[in-house]
């Protein structure tokens, strides 16, 4: 009988530890890890967020999965600028929560990784948080544009980011030379067209 409670004791143990370990990344320590290198640290957020205003809940969407069909409708009717300070404050079962400067309200970062490393999801994070103002990581001759939100040619994808946001759909276009993609935001009913990671033209709906 003894043995059997023991057994029990174990099992609930087992699982109650399995249950604090997140699906994000692949264990325990992994997890310990992560929230000492950025839960409360201080970052800049290096891209202009447009959140998604999605069931009560403010999401940031770095999978890009959320607009897979047209749901421009569930984005939120303001957007966080580029460089505003921005702090990762729990780490969820699937997600990050964040709290950011000038808002009330906890943001939900979703995140593509899935059992993954530190590095791996530090890697994803590199598109949403800078650890110094973004503005100075920018090419001298696009700091302009992404200061006064605007797209040029010959803008870099993360300079895009920068200046715009995370555009709705993304998909890649057919070439043999090139990589091409067709980037489009609905809010401003404009397709963005980018050859090997650059700006190429653009074209309104």
């Amino acid at each position: 009988m003894r043995k059997h409670v023991y057994l029990v004791a174990a099992c609930l143990l087992c699982c109650l530890t399995a249950c604090r370990i997140n699906a994000i990344l692949r264990s325990a320590a992994q997890d310990q890890a992560f929230r000492e290198r950025y839960v409360g640290k201080p970052f800049y957020a290096a891209m202009v967020i447009r959140p998604y205003n999605y069931g009560g809940e403010y999401l940031i969407d770095l999978r890009g999965r959320v607009a897979e069909s047209d749901f421009e409708a569930l984005r939120a009717d303001f957007h966080v600028p580029l460089g505003s300070p921005l702090t990762i404050t729990a780490l969820d079962r699937n997600s990050l929560l964040a709290r950011i400067e000038g808002f009330t309200q906890t943001f939900r970062i979703l995140v593509t990784t899935e059992m993954s490393t530190v590095d791996e999801v530090a890697q994803e994070l590199t598109l949403l948080l800078a650890e110094q103002p973004p503005l100075t990581l920018i090419r001298p001759a696009m700091r302009p544009f992404v200061a006064r939100g605007e797209i040029t040619r010959r803008m870099s994808r993360r300079e895009v980011y920068m200046s715009w946001g995370q555009p709705d759909k993304m998909q890649i276009l057919p070439s043999s030379s090139s990589v091409l993609e067709e980037w489009i935001y609905f809010d401003r009913r404009l397709h963005l067209f980018l050859e090997n990671g650059y700006v190429t033209n653009w074209q309104q709906m």
